[in-house]
């Protein structure tokens, strides 16, 4: 394999491993976006104090205060989380572009 080629490999495993990285990030964030959207649910349903785990210890909080914080952690996740998947489909088409280049000039 000449040099030209082993750099197109190169490339293409390090864009598939940032891909790699970025979907593990998505799914986390996802994770992590879905677990404060059952805290939020959990939070409207129930009644009187609510507690919030700060390291070892359950501190009581105001409703309404853990209800906005809740709400802006929501927000910046489903941010976070669209910014990362419009990164992951940029990657997937990159990908798709090298394989193509490296196909039409190195195999065919």
């Amino acid at each position: 394999m000449d040099q030209d080629a082993q750099k197109m490999m190169m490339e293409l495993q390090k864009t598939q491993q940032s891909l790699q990285t970025v979907a593990q990030q998505a799914e986390e964030t996802q994770n992590e976006l879905n677990g404060v959207e059952k805290a939020l649910e959990e939070l409207k349903e129930s009644e009187g104090q609510v507690y919030k785990s700060v390291g070892e210890l359950l501190v009581e909080r105001d409703r309404d205060d853990l209800e906005d914080e809740l709400e802006e952690s929501k927000e910046d996740l489903g941010i976070r989380l669209k910014g990362l998947n419009r990164k992951e489909e940029k990657l997937r088409k990159k990908i798709q572009e090298n394989q193509e280049k490296f196909s039409q000039n190195f195999q065919g």
